[in-house]
């Protein structure tokens, strides 16, 4: 995730990551932005709905409730880490409430998304939401991507961007994949 978010140096916009769970991927945006760009106004908006995965017929292998964190745990860590001028948490279901959130912030761009979420219903959610307010030069970066435990993120990424420059970082397990933004 440190390589990835050094690649969005220059490019405007904030940080999302969709499929908080205990915050790792937030709060390390936001280390990263007070780090490197202490003048900006880069914030890093986190998304989940606090809830956990449900098992699907295309990812039965996801554990009920699985995943699940305590919204108010994260927000006392955040404020710990003196991290909450920085960090947005919103605490929402992707699949049915991020269209009404970005129909109220409609200016929001974004440079960097990380999609930690693997189903397929919130993937294909997500790309259709973010993939708009992802500014050019921007990243997506696909958690799960071609990995037998999330098969509908694969389908998604592919369904909604068959022809992208998919790519890796062979040093990684996970972030298995990324798109920049043409």
């Amino acid at each position: 995730l440190y390589e990835l978010y050094k690649m969005t140096l220059g490019v405007a916009g904030h940080i999302a990551e969709a499929g908080v769970y205990k915050g790792a991927g937030s709060l390390l945006f936001a280390k990263l932005t007070k780090i490197f760009e202490p003048e900006s106004l880069t914030l890093v908006h986190g998304f989940d709905w606090f809830e956990g995965m449900h098992p699907t017929q295309e990812e039965p292998a996801s554990l009920n409730k699985s995943y699940k964190e305590d919204y108010e745990r994260l927000i006392h860590l955040i404020k710990a880490q003196r991290l909450n001028d920085v960090i947005r948490i919103h605490k929402l279901d992707i699949v049915t409430e991020l269209k009404a959130f970005f129909d109220k912030n409609n200016y929001m761009q974004f440079k960097l998304v990380f999609l930690d979420a693997g189903q397929y219903d919130i993937v294909k959610s997500c790309l259709e939401h973010f993939w708009p307010r992802l500014t050019s030069g921007g990243i997506m970066v696909f958690d799960q991507f071609n990995h037998e435990t999330s098969p509908g993120e694969t389908r998604a990424v592919k369904e909604f961007m068959p022809d992208a420059k998919i790519r890796t970082l062979p040093f990684s397990w996970m972030p298995t994949a990324y798109v920049v933004k043409p």
